[in-house]
């Protein structure tokens, strides 16, 4: 028994042609007639019935103590049958009208979804819908908000938990009527307006909805935009913080670099520091050879042209010492060392 009255029930259904049928998942306890929660919280017998249109399911089992198990049949409504056959629905067999009695398409959903445009939709779209929870409501709700929608885009919205309230917290938020792709590409990836609202709250002014993606994409969080607030560098452009982040650079990097005495490195210089392999320990075993303090930007070039704090230990040892930056890259170029 799940919390808030409701309960999954599990089937499980071999036909006589071989083939595997089963299904699980969560019912209000209303749905079953004859069945209480004190039988399921009991140890004993139950007998109960999942009524729906298509046909019966008749159940026969016992409980302990909120697990259950047993038997079921099933009983095909002869009047569903009729009445989906004058709706163009022909042919049904007891196997089919299993499934439709499991996923509940009634003749009221069916009506209501013909109402609502959808003319004769195919019995495995019906399915689908029901199984990833395309409501009459829910339809509605969208096409209060602007959406005009296939049943594929419905069911791919309800897979990737796309709702109306999503789509108006979005409107809200200034983005006027969001594409239903867009909807569920910002779902997949985690853009929620939590996510968004967090940005404004950092002075950001509305990023756009592609940019967001890219952010949950790379990893560029609120805290990680904030950490670089916090160390002097004031709201860092969009661009920059996924730049930032495809190429590693994190708040580590700048601590340790302020820490040598590197101060205030522009964003441009140290992403190319992580694109070049300036790190730390490099900037360390220069200070060892006795090159302090030296500018990013000969950094970068040794790292370039494959200097090492091993490249500076051959040449000093060769009794080369007092190089500059400049002289030692131009022996790598041209393969002195």
């Amino acid at each position: 028994m799940e919390p808030g009255g409701e309960l999954q029930f599990s089937i499980r259904r071999s036909s006589t042609e071989h083939n595997e049928y089963s299904s699980s998942s969560d019912y209000n306890l209303d749905d079953f007639h004859g069945l209480t929660r004190a039988q399921i919280d009991g140890d004993g017998a139950a007998k109960f019935e999942l009524v729906r249109d298509a046909g019966s399911l008749i159940c026969e089992g016992t409980f302990h103590h909120g697990d259950g198990g047993g038997v079921f049949t099933f009983s095909p409504n002869a009047q569903y049958t009729s009445s989906m056959r004058a709706l163009g629905y022909e042919g049904l067999e007891e196997e089919r009208l299993f499934e439709l009695a499991v996923h509940d398409v009634s003749l009221a959903y069916i009506h209501d979804l013909d109402a609502l445009d959808y003319h004769g939709l195919p019995l495995d779209t019906l399915v689908e819908m029901r199984i990833h929870g395309v409501s009459v409501p829910y339809i509605r709700e969208l096409r209060a908000r602007g959406y005009e929608l296939s049943t594929d885009q419905l069911v791919e919205m309800r897979i990737h938990g796309v709702t109306p309230e999503f789509a108006r917290t979005l409107k809200d938020l200034g983005y006027g009527t969001v594409a239903a792709d867009k909807l569920v590409e910002l779902r997949i990836h985690g853009a929620t307006p939590e996510f968004l609202k967090s940005f404004q709250s950092l002075s950001y002014p509305l990023i756009p909805l592609d940019q967001l993606v890219e952010f949950r994409i790379h990893g560029v969080s609120p805290e990680y935009a904030a950490q670089f607030r916090d160390m002097g560098y004031g709201r860092v452009d969009p661009d920059k913080l996924v730049e930032m982040r495809i190429h590693g650079v994190g708040a580590d990097l700048v601590k340790d670099l302020q820490s040598l005495g590197y101060k205030n490195v522009p964003i441009d210089q140290l992403v190319e520091m992580r694109i070049h392999g300036v790190t730390t320990d490099f900037i360390r075993d220069l200070h060892k050879y006795g090159y302090d303090h030296v500018p990013v930007s000969e950094l970068v070039e040794m790292r370039i042209h494959g200097v090492t704090g091993s490249t500076l230990e051959k040449l000093q040892a060769a009794g080369y010492k007092g190089l500059s930056t400049e002289q030692i890259v131009q022996m790598r170029i041209h393969g002195v060392i």
